[in-house]
């Protein structure tokens, strides 16, 4: 009896494995002759678990912020924009939201990383978009609290605010401008579309060559080939990169200057055949100013006598920046009496420069601190001894006022022999981008003005 038990057992065993084996072989057949949708449920993806060290992306509006995080429904969205001595708590109040609100809006935000500091930094002008919660719908807050990032506060289905910052996003582009000056460089580059600290910087390039006073005429030109990173929500410009090629034809004498990283990685630029851009001061530290008084006698506006003039005078408007002629050491800031509000740069044993008559330093300008050529240090004005807005300038080699205009100031260091052909090969690649960007631009233009004769066309 117990034998038949045994072998009764033995035979449901080699049933089920041979049942097995079947069903097995039949899946693989299954799944080879199965077309790719049929077998996406063995991918179904998964959620990503979110990651606390990268930011989501930000979008564009609340309703679509409220659809990504999962929010309680929002009505009508509004904006308005953080105004001078108001923080966001009076904002918020001004613009009707309820005390209860308020008051758990700056919580949420407070728990977030740095969140009692980014609520004390918020820049005046910020926008504020925003939708007042009610019976029905919740309340909901978008700050553009920087150039990159975004806040959003939110409503969650049981009414508890929460808040995320959101990293907004960017596109990198890589562009080339042309542009003919017709008053000054500065506001004929502004016109064509170049981004101003990307002006500044050209103008900081070039001053080491180019008189912008004296050699530029209406009718010369420019072009400057640099990568800008746009902001897709606003398609405004966020951060530029260092220029990468700029070139100056002034009456048919064309400048040249292409950027070619030193050993520690700091742009440096150099002409087509490899010598520097730089001397060890700026012919003139100012753009868009008319030379109004040359070194030497004259008869002084204002004392009514014949007196020496030992600098330069640039007429240009209040306000009008003014850059550090050359790298140095501040050595003096502050009042320095008929000269106004005063500022004098050490830049080695030998020169030095001075800066009078100014309206206000820029930030953080003190006595010992170092300042690097082309970076702005004041901005005109008419204080101390002055009859209107201009900007006095001396170059004091040894200690003695020198005319500008006339001393020969050695340049930067060259690209060495041993580098020249590194650099050949580099500033080719930047021709190659600017002539295939050159194609890309006359192919637009040619699109856009086909799609317009189009238009008119069909109008027509």
């Amino acid at each position: 009896m117990k034998k038949v038990l045994n072998i009764s057992l033995l035979e449901q065993i080699l049933v089920f494995l041979g049942l097995f084996t079947v069903m097995s072989y039949c899946f693989q057949i299954n799944k080879v002759n199965s077309s790719p949708f049929e077998s996406i449920k063995d991918h179904v993806p998964i959620k990503r678990p979110v990651n606390l060290f990268n930011l989501e992306e930000s979008v564009g509006t609340i309703f679509n912020l409220t659809q990504k995080v999962g929010a309680k429904p929002v009505s009508t969205v509004q904006e308005t924009n953080l105004r001078k001595d108001e923080n966001l708590s009076s904002a918020l109040k001004r613009i009707n939201f309820k005390k209860y609100h308020v008051n758990n809006i700056i919580k949420s935000i407070s728990i977030l990383k740095n969140g009692n500091k980014i609520l004390s930094s918020l820049p005046v002008g910020m926008i504020i978009k925003y939708s007042i919660p009610s019976n029905l719908t919740g309340g909901a807050l978008k700050l553009n609290y920087t150039k990159t990032k975004d806040i959003f506060v939110w409503q969650d289905v049981k009414k508890n605010y929460k808040s995320q910052i959101f990293l907004r996003p960017t596109r990198i582009e890589e562009t080339l401008i042309k542009g003919v000056i017709r008053n000054n460089l500065y506001v004929s580059a502004l016109k064509s579309g170049i981004p101003e600290n990307t002006i500044l910087e050209m103008i900081s390039l070039l001053g080491f060559s180019i008189d912008f006073q004296r050699e530029i005429r209406s009718g010369d030109s420019f072009e400057v080939l640099f990568t800008k990173k746009i902001d897709i929500l606003s398609d405004l410009v966020t951060q530029t990169k260092p220029i990468k090629y700029v070139s100056m034809n002034l009456s048919g004498n064309k400048i040249n200057f292409f950027n070619y990283e030193d050993k520690f990685g700091s742009a440096q630029y150099y002409d087509e055949n490899g010598k520097s851009s730089k001397r060890t001061i700026m012919k003139t530290p100012i753009n868009g100013a008319r030379l109004s008084s040359r070194y030497g006698n004259r008869k002084h506006p204002i004392l009514g006598y014949t007196k020496m003039h030992r600098g330069l005078d640039f007429a240009a408007p209040l306000g009008t920046p003014i850059f550090a002629a050359g790298d140095g050491i501040i050595e003096k800031a502050g009042w320095n009496g008929s000269y106004g509000k005063y500022i004098r740069i050490r830049h080695t044993g030998t020169y030095k420069t001075a800066y009078a008559h100014l309206s206000g330093f820029f930030k953080n300008i003190k006595v010992g601190k170092r300042v690097l050529q082309g970076k702005i240090i004041g901005y005109v004005g008419s204080t101390g001894r002055s009859t209107g807005p201009h900007l006095h300038y001396e170059v004091i080699k040894n200690d003695i006022q020198v005319n500008p205009m006339r001393i020969k100031l050695p340049a930067g260091k060259n690209i060495s022999k041993a580098d020249i052909n590194d650099y050949k090969s580099h500033i080719g690649k930047i021709i190659k981008q600017k002539i295939a960007l050159e194609k890309s631009n006359r192919d637009n233009k040619l699109a856009i003005n086909n799609h317009n004769i189009k238009k008119i066309l069909t109008v027509n």
